[in-house]
């Protein structure tokens, strides 16, 4: 009975500890629409991040907003769309690209799609 019991206080403290970061709650645009996400209620996400991504003022918020509309589009199966997104973080930020891990995840839209 202790052992059950210890197992299941453990696999407790393991769910709490593993809970993913949440924006949920605050107000601005971005962690909004990350909120949105965070929820996989894409097609608020994508309408969100697209909103964000596309006003054209380069800064940190954009390229993370681009990065998400990629990921969003690859969770609803949109690869081109989403690889098309990668070659934009890639021309506005090489640096955040390599950071991100976008080559990777550019590689994986063209092997759904049967070009990889």
């Amino acid at each position: 009975m202790m052992r059950k019991l210890a197992i299941a206080m453990m696999l407790l403290a393991t769910a709490a500890a593993a809970a993913p970061p949440s924006t949920c709650g605050l107000g601005d645009p971005y962690a909004k629409a990350l909120c949105a996400y965070q929820r996989r209620q894409f097609a608020d996400a994508e309408a969100q991040l697209r909103a964000i991504a596309d006003t054209g003022k380069p800064s940190p918020e954009t390229v993370k907003a681009m990065y998400f509309l990629a990921r969003t589009l690859m969770k609803t199966g949109r690869w081109q769309e989403a690889a098309n997104v990668f070659v934009r973080i890639y021309e506005s930020d090489p640096p955040f690209y390599d950071a991100w891990n976008c080559d990777f995840l550019l590689g994986e839209c063209r092997r759904a799609m049967g070009k990889g």
